[in-house]
């Protein structure tokens, strides 16, 4: 595997052939050493992406950056791309700077709200494509599982120290797992939180898309919704589900919005406990208690009559004991 100093050499290579500029690995600004094997890094006005096999879908960055610019939606453009040794590979992408969503946390809601708004008009179109690239395997009843397991293995049983085979037993998470793979599905971001959208040029671009994979719309709105980096209020929430609606010119299904929310912030608590824990990377870990507020209020308002009540149930016992 590529070790850190390597990929660094890499990069200031191929910044080098590509800008004319004397760059050296140490020149470079590490922007995301993320824990999937991607280094990003920053020098010469371009970013340099290097990545791993550690990851599936690692490898499919460059498919849907191509794919997704062909189809007219705002990713950073590709520069110059090079395949290396052990499935891995590089390449240098346009520079979008430094502004994402989540750096507008702590801005008035006017602001962070006209962000959104750009957003919105940047996914919408994605879910209306038909990919001729070929995506990450689609959201189904064992991903969806996987996502329930990965939350009992290292929320539950590794931060609150509880039973994860007890509330993987409850027959309801496969039920649900079941009803939401079996709704019509879309193409979607899956990872559409407040870093991986970019603000430049007065428009919303996409970064870190290729988890792209077919499912539910509802999935990638909970993500922003429901963002424990962003922690919006009740307000702030309804406002921005009331201008989804008005934007997308179709009503929220409330019991699915409920399920694709509570199936993503089990996904990332999960990823916050393993992270931060297996990884001590402390940030992760200052995350969860904003997860459990989000998947709690999930849970909390889910529709009485919906398939996914039970788990809504399980889920405020679980956090309220």
């Amino acid at each position: 595997m590529t070790s850190p100093n390597q990929a660094r050499e890499v990069l200031a290579s191929m910044v080098r052939q590509y800008t004319g500029t004397p760059v050296q690995p140490d020149d470079l600004q590490t922007v995301s050493a993320g824990a999937s094997g991607r280094s990003i890094m920053r020098a010469a006005g371009v970013l340099g992406i290097h990545w791993t096999s550690q990851r599936a879908d690692n490898n499919s960055f460059l498919p849907a950056a191509h794919g997704l610019a062909t189809a007219g939606i705002r990713v950073p453009a590709i520069l110059v791309e090079t395949p290396l040794p052990g499935n891995s590979g590089a390449c240098l992408v346009q520079d979008l700077g430094a502004t994402d969503i989540l750096s507008l946390r702590h801005a008035p809601w006017a602001e962070r709200r006209a962000a959104y708004e750009q957003a919105f008009r940047t996914l919408l179109p994605l879910y209306q494509l038909r990919p001729q690239w070929e995506l990450q395997p689609p959201f189904d009843a064992d991903l969806y599982r996987w996502e329930q397991e990965y939350f009992a293995e290292h929320l539950i049983g590794r931060h609150l120290g509880g039973d994860p085979a007890a509330f993987l037993a409850e027959p309801a998470l496969q039920t649900m797992a079941d009803w939401l793979a079996g709704l019509p599905r879309v193409p979607v971001h899956r990872d559409c939180q407040s870093q991986n959208i970019m603000l430049h040029a007065g428009s919303a671009w996409l970064i870190d898309f290729q988890g792209m994979r077919y499912g539910r719309q509802e999935y990638d709105l909970a993500s922003l919704v429901y963002d424990p980096y962003m922690q919006l209020n009740e307000s702030e929430r309804h406002d921005l589900l009331h201008l989804w609606e008005q934007m997308s010119g179709a009503s929220i299904t409330p019991d699915i919005f409920s399920a694709c929310a509570m199936q993503r912030l089990m996904q990332a608590l999960g990823a916050f406990a393993n992270i931060g824990y297996n990884q001590q990377r402390e940030w992760y870990r200052n995350l969860i208690p904003a997860g459990i507020d989000a998947l709690r209020h999930a849970a909390a308002h889910t529709p009485a009559d919906s398939p996914a009540t039970p788990v809504a149930a399980c889920i405020l016992q679980l956090l309220n004991t």
